[in-house]
């Protein structure tokens, strides 16, 4: 019996990987391959309490939705029989790639060394999905060793972005609650 395949599935928020790739991961699950979730924002900036909090001029309690938000993901992911689920917790409001960001998901990758990464389309109407996307390309070419020069790579020669595939979901539309209400 052979073994299964490693799957990495990014999505900017939690709601994200699920939502968009859901079904697919469960799939990954059902046929035995080792599936992770990686989420580098809390989603926090798109939960519907922090959004009508901002509304009413008050503030929300954010620790109390990262972890709401957190709690969320690991009960549907626990559904599909996901069990690797990590957060990175970086703040939704990053607008520009972030070297440490993308240090964190290439750590990632070294260590699941993924054959498969779902995540969003590079031109993702949501920024922090095209920008969770374009980190994710540039932490696969850091994993993979090609930009530090090296013949081999840190996966001895068989995964890198040569060997593993990048597939995107796209969503039409609109895709979150700050965008409905424009």
């Amino acid at each position: 019996m052979s073994q299964g395949l490693s799957v990495l599935n990014i999505g900017g928020h939690p709601k994200d990987v699920i939502m968009y790739a859901g079904g697919t991961m469960a799939k990954h699950v059902e046929r035995g391959d080792k599936v992770c979730m990686l989420i580098p924002y809390t989603g926090v900036s798109h939960h519907e309490a922090a959004i009508n909090a901002l509304r009413e001029g008050q503030e929300a309690n954010i620790d109390d939705l990262i972890i709401e938000r957190k709690t969320e993901l690991n009960a549907a992911a626990n559904e599909l029989g996901v069990e690797d689920v990590r957060f990175l917790g970086y703040d939704d409001e990053i607008t520009i790639e972030d070297k440490d960001i993308v240090s964190d998901i290439a750590d990632i990758i070294q260590e699941i060394r993924p054959r498969i990464i779902v995540t969003h389309w590079p031109d993702d109407t949501v920024p922090a999905h095209a920008l969770a996307t374009r980190m994710t390309l540039l932490a696969l070419d850091a994993a993979s060793g090609f930009r530090r020069g090296k013949k081999s790579t840190p996966f001895g020669g068989d995964v890198g972005p040569e060997a593993t595939q990048i597939f995107f979901h796209t969503q039409y539309g609109r895709t979150n609650l700050l965008e409905t209400f424009n």
